[in-house]
């Protein structure tokens, strides 16, 4: 693994995708309350993201557990999503940008741990019948 780090100024293109998340998450959560999931409705299982717009109704109206009930992973990612656009925001105001290389093995660990987490929460959704 090497880790480099390169001065200069560089774009705040990650926190125009998080504005339009947001944007995105505030208008299902209002605009799109009864809206039904194609995926559910053809084969009667849960899709990855089903829950998310639930999701973002109990993000603004401040219920936090509601949140982790309806779709844990959508969660994770915000959070995930958050940090990092917040650490990119910084590497644009300090002017500099941090580049990690990682191997192959370390790569391919990641990569399992992602897809288990997915099949995991999907799990999660098709058990607790979501």
């Amino acid at each position: 693994m090497s880790i480099q780090i390169i001065r200069g100024k560089h774009s705040l293109s990650i926190h125009v995708v998080w504005a339009l998340i947001l944007i995105a998450a505030l208008a299902a959560s209002h605009f799109l309350q009864s809206s039904t999931c194609m995926f559910h409705k053809l084969t009667g299982l849960p899709c990855l993201t089903c829950g998310s717009s639930r999701v973002a109704q109990a993000f603004f109206s401040g219920d936090l557990q509601g949140m982790f009930y309806y779709n844990p992973l959508v969660i994770v990612f915000c959070g995930i999503l958050f940090f990092f656009s917040l650490f990119k925001f910084l590497e644009f105001i300090f002017r500099f940008e941090i580049r990690i290389s990682v191997n192959r093995k370390i790569s391919f660990t990641a990569r399992m741990i992602v897809i288990t987490l997915i099949a995991a929460n999907w799990l999660f959704l098709v058990v607790t019948g979501r």
